[in-house]
């Protein structure tokens, strides 16, 4: 298990008047002015509050969007404000600029416990560059860091890992929850643990892919990218979305599985249409009775039961990619009668739940049974990056080297 150092170490320190720069993640959906997801914003509460509690002058700096190191105003910070003074409850500071002689006065003009938000950190170009220049201008107005902003943590930015060049720098109550329910789910030791792996590329999850399978007794492969897995095994996809170039890959996977002792598990029946398109014409068929003029486009519902049944023996599962074509309907079947049995099992106890990656939310958003899950991650490419196995450059730098431990 990674450790970290986190906030309760921050916390020992007299904190009454010192300045914590905090990185949070408030790109959020936003139409006509109104958040249309404030998860990100309700989990970030509790750090902030805890700091502004021991006195210090919280700073928190975030991106939204991609302006590309340009100020453009649509793109502002600004419209955050509302819903962040709702879950706080108190009046947040704005600063139009993330350091220098300004900032330096709007800080220091600031009562203890305030809350100052940063505008925008991509509208400086040095950001996405890691320009420690830019990093020790910010830096120069604070005594420390803290990183809440798992979702971001696989990018090397100023506002991930340059700071904690200049700064103590620790991580916040979100981005160790993060941490946390992830490594959690993957860490049971019972023989009892599954992955629900979809979305439509191999390619795209291949580290995850054999991660998993090194870590877990069960992945069922479900989406576009189970029909590569079905031609490798030499089954008719009809016109099916798939990888041909990554058949000899996902023979490689299958092999690896049943070396480690992981049984992948495929559909063996499926949703099928001969277009994409709303309203069209749809059959259930089995895996191998496929037409050559079809696409598939979910899987059915012998292996939604399979899949079901399997849930109901294991004691963790983590999901990532939804099992079909999910915007469309009836093809978000799949996802949701899977999703609906999780949130059974996870109610009862019977079942740790995790899922992540932005299509994986949006697919559950679709229904309730998103909110039984024991956590559902906001992050995306770190949270593929995590299942992975791979560093995050900005959990490295958290990291308790072996004198602190």
């Amino acid at each position: 298990m990674i450790t970290l150092r986190n906030l309760d170490e921050l916390l020992k320190e007299n904190l009454k008047d010192k300045v914590v720069l905090v990185r949070v993640d408030l790109n959020v959906p936003i139409k006509d002015n109104i958040i249309l997801d404030e998860t990100r914003v309700e989990r970030i509460i509790p750090t902030i509050k805890e700091l502004a509690m021991a006195g210090c002058k919280v700073c928190l700096l975030s991106h939204f969007g991609r302006p590309d190191g340009k100020n453009n105003k649509q793109l502002s910070l600004r419209q955050v404000i509302a819903p962040l003074e709702k879950y706080l409850k108190k009046e947040i500071i704005f600063s139009d600029y993330c350091y220098g002689d300004k900032v330096k006065k709007t800080i220091n003009n600031a009562p203890s416990g305030s809350i100052i938000l940063f505008e925008n950190t991509r509208f400086e170009d040095g950001e996405k560059k890691n320009d420690q220049a830019l990093a020790k201008n910010i830096s120069k107005n604070a005594n420390y860091f803290v990183n809440d902003a798992f979702s971001v943590s696989h990018r090397s930015h100023v506002s991930t890992t340059g700071l904690s060049k200049h700064l103590p720098s620790y991580s916040g109550r979100y981005l160790d929850q993060e941490m946390l329910m992830i490594n959690n789910a993957l860490s049971l030791d019972d023989g009892k643990r599954l992955g629900i792996i979809g979305g439509s590329k191999i390619s795209t999850k291949l580290k995850v892919l054999e991660n998993l399978i090194n870590n877990l007794d069960k992945l069922f492969v479900g989406g576009g990218m189970a029909n590569t897995f079905l031609l490798a095994k030499g089954y008719k996809i009809g016109k099916s979305l798939c990888e041909s170039s990554m058949i000899n890959t996902a023979n490689n996977i299958l092999e690896h599985a049943k070396n480690k002792n992981c049984e992948l598990i495929l559909p063996v029946d499926a949703l099928i249409a001969k277009d994409m398109k709303k309203g069209s014409l749809f059959n259930e068929v089995s895996i191998s009775k496929v037409p050559g003029d079809a696409l598939i486009l979910d899987i059915g519902p012998k292996t939604i039961s399979n899949l079901n049944e399997i849930l109901g023996k294991v004691s963790s599962v983590v999901w990532c990619g939804p099992l079909g074509l999910f915007e469309v309907n009836p093809f978000q079947t799949g996802t949701i009668s899977v999703a609906k049995e999780i949130s059974r099992l996870t109610k009862q106890k019977a079942l740790i739940s995790v899922a992540g990656g932005g299509d994986t939310v949006a697919a559950l958003s679709q229904s309730s049974y998103n909110k039984d899950f024991t956590y559902i991650s906001t992050a995306g490419g770190a949270f593929l990056e995590l299942l992975a196995g791979e560093n995050l450059p900005g959990i490295e730098v958290l990291k308790l080297d072996s004198e602190e431990k």
